[in-house]
């Protein structure tokens, strides 16, 4: 079928036949030149140039063929093998090694011959043909299935062999992903299901930061598989030293039980302890009996400010609270005059302040100056019109009406630090706060911790957020009557211990100042081995402008004095450094920047420990293989059972070649033989006008 690129062609099309025509006339009819000629002769020399000029005129209208071409695409399969470490991590590692090495070979060399085999290792990422050595620390699955379909979109997949244990730890459960698949999964099943003694240790939650001479909590959860009515000790150890312990008694054979120690920081510095349960004899896997964790210990005492005006019982029960730890100072102004250096402190918290007598804006202004973080508390005498004013970071516009009673509900994605189960679970529980009858507008570095839930509706509005506004901490409790919540936390469980963590955490998160000067590096105290070791950095100028004009350089040293230097990247107006993977062990850093003629320099550390995580659960998980091929149209499979695999996947009438047509589209003006047709024209015409005497 022939089209043409060019707009109302059919017109076109007319008007050069009309050209063409007039042209030959005008050359050849009742032409003097021509008297000698018969009518035959002019009649061959009026066709030749018609048809040269009718084509070449034809083809500027950029004509084109379109026609349909049948493709035919063969099937390809797509194998997938697990390299976690947990399939040889239980028995003979040689042997088990070894059969998955045979049914790999296996399966390449019998289905190569008939269809294109795709091969792909998966475990902490899904590698095409990576090597096959079990050293991955993670397995992702729903990963390894997302990265096939994305590399294989639009081709014709007949099936993906999956070969694994079906143990996975990282990522979404896999079977969630089939609704997407348009192919049949074939999976094999390696390893051990059997049920065995087992101990393990599934998750240590800590805070990673603590502060010299304070308390810390450490909550562990635990699985026990048939060790029923037997006694195990728990026990916490540092340096060889064991520091706590709990003798636990399962009263079934599938136990799960959480442990919480209160535990104290010590010194300052980078502290490593152990969990170690006590293994029963004949147990297989003693590795996920024992794990191990990391906190930062901080030295500096921090010295806390806090104004309001007049007393509250709010302002007690935070006070309360701090001067349980040893390393807080509190200093309480309940009327003017306030402190006029605040370089001394480390946080300020305004209790109600701005109010429609006292504007504080000068403290606003001098702790900007100062980088000083602050926390507002937000209740009936707050002038919310001036704090509106103040810019710092959000925006209440207050509604008809003095107040409403609003509980709170946890911000699930809030991630700048830690609440216990124990905490979460009281939350809902606490006595409503009086809030603002607003409407909330908040900066894009701004995070809800709590939202309000409104005569049991839980609303976008926040009660407690915390963030940073130009490198600096704020935070706001959108409301008062926190004190109750203390009274509550007393009558419910006899002690302050929830509300407290509550305070401690948000108090210890803005009173830990980074920086007193222009120069901000953001780290990890802990990395896992298989994380990028990621640094940000942020650099200001003497006005506290957020500048990225400057190079800015780290030196990492490990505990074996190796050195390891980079320069940051810079995106935008920050700095980032991805340093990849590093040795385990203990780091120092040293970073500096020089902005004019002066040189800024940060100092930290950090530790990079093992992961065991594929060393926790080790038993065989066929269940969800099974699942998975089941629910995609395939079936499970044993290693010894390959070749039924095989055959299935050869003589089966699932794997089918697919169809489809392409639309081809070739311009006239590129086939060659048009031009010989047209030179062959223009010749001939040429050659008979010289035959016959016509110059």
């Amino acid at each position: 079928m022939i089209s043409f690129g060019t707009k109302y062609w059919f017109i076109l099309l007319v008007v050069i036949l009309v050209i063409a025509a007039g042209v030959v006339t005008l050359l050849y009819f009742r032409n003097k030149a021509n008297r000698e000629l018969s009518k035959t002769q002019i009649r061959i020399l009026m066709s030749l140039r018609f048809f040269s000029f009718f084509l070449i005129a034809f083809l500027l209208l950029s004509p084109f063929l379109r026609n349909l071409k049948k493709v035919v695409q063969n099937p390809i399969i797509i194998t997938a093998w697990d390299n976690s470490s947990s399939l040889t991590s239980v028995g003979d590692s040689l042997q088990n090694a070894a059969l998955f090495a045979s049914v790999k070979e296996e399966i390449n060399d019998q289905l190569g011959s008939d269809f294109e085999v795709i091969e792909y290792t998966f475990g902490e990422t899904t590698k095409r043909e990576g090597q096959q050595d079990f050293t991955d620390k993670e397995s992702n699955y729903s990963e390894m299935i997302s990265s096939v379909m994305d590399m294989h979109f639009n081709q014709n997949i007949g099936a993906l062999i999956v070969a694994g244990d079906g143990i996975y730890n990282q990522g979404k459960n896999p079977v969630n992903l089939l609704n997407e698949l348009s192919f049949p999964i074939y999976s094999i099943g390696f390893g051990d299901t059997s049920v065995v003694s087992d101990s393990r240790i599934q998750s240590i939650r800590v805070n990673r930061t603590a502060f010299s001479g304070n308390k810390f909590p450490v909550e562990i959860d635990m699985q026990f598989s048939k060790v029923k009515g037997k006694n195990l000790k728990l026990s916490i150890i540092q340096n060889g030293a064991e520091l706590a312990s709990q003798v636990i008694t399962p009263p079934n054979d599938n136990y799960f039980h959480s442990q919480e120690f209160i535990l104290e920081a010590g010194d300052p510095g980078l502290k490593h302890y152990s969990v170690v349960i006590e293994p029963v004899e004949n147990e297989r896997n003693t590795e996920n009996n024992k794990a191990g964790f990391v906190i930062n210990v901080l030295k500096n005492k921090q010295k806390i400010l806090i104004l309001s005006d007049g007393s509250h019982p709010d302002i007690g029960a935070i006070k309360n609270t701090l001067e349980e730890q040893k390393t807080y100072e509190v200093s309480v102004f309940t009327e003017e005059p306030y402190p006029s250096n605040l370089q001394e402190f480390n946080l300020v918290i305004l209790n109600q302040l701005p109010t429609s007598g006292k504007s504080a804006a000068s403290i606003i202004e001098t702790a900007r100056k100062s980088r000083l973080p602050l926390l507002f508390i937000v209740g009936n005498k707050t002038f919310l019109p001036q704090l509106n004013v103040l810019n710092q970071g959000v925006k209440i516009e207050a509604l008809a009406g003095s107040g409403e009673e609003a509980q709170s509900s946890i911000n699930p994605a809030y991630a700048t630090f830690n609440l216990s189960e124990d905490f979460i679970e009281i939350l809902p529980k606490f006595p409503p706060l009086q809030v603002p009858f607003a409407n909330y507008e908040m900066e894009a570095e701004f995070t809800p911790l709590f939202y309000q839930k409104l005569k049991g509706i839980e609303t976008g509005k926040p009660i407690i957020a915390t963030g940073k506004l130009e490198g600096r901490k704020i935070a706001y409790i959108f409301g008062e009557g926190i004190w109750r919540w203390r009274l509550f936390d007393y009558y419910q469980n006899q002690s302050h211990a929830r509300f407290n963590e509550l305070i401690n955490q948000l108090i210890q998160y803005l009173a830990l100042r980074e920086n007193e000067d222009n120069f901000i590096v953001e780290f990890k105290p802990v990395y896992t081995e298989t994380e990028d070791i990621i640094l940000n950095a942020e650099v200001y100028n003497d006005a506290f402008e957020r500048i990225s004009s400057e190079e800015v350089n780290i030196e990492l040293k490990n505990s074996n004095d190796e050195d390891f230097n980079f320069s940051f990247d810079i995106q935008g107006q920050n700095y980032f450094l991805n340093a990849g993977h590093l040795p385990m062990g203990d780091y120092t850093f040293s970073a500096d920047v020089t902005i004019g003629t002066e040189t800024f320099t940060e100092s930290g550390n950090f530790t990079i420990v093992p992961v065991n995580i594929e060393n926790v659960i080790t038993r065989a998980n066929h269940t969800m293989l099974y699942q998975l091929a089941k629910q995609s149209g395939g079936e499970l499979y044993m290693p010894a059972q390959t070749t039924e695999l095989i055959s299935e996947l050869k003589t089966g009438n699932k794997l089918k070649a697919s169809t489809y047509f392409q639309e081809m589209i070739n311009e006239l003006l590129n086939l060659r033989w048009l031009f010989f047709v047209l030179l062959l024209l223009l010749s001939m015409e040429w050659f008979l006008r010289k035959y016959w005497g016509i110059y």
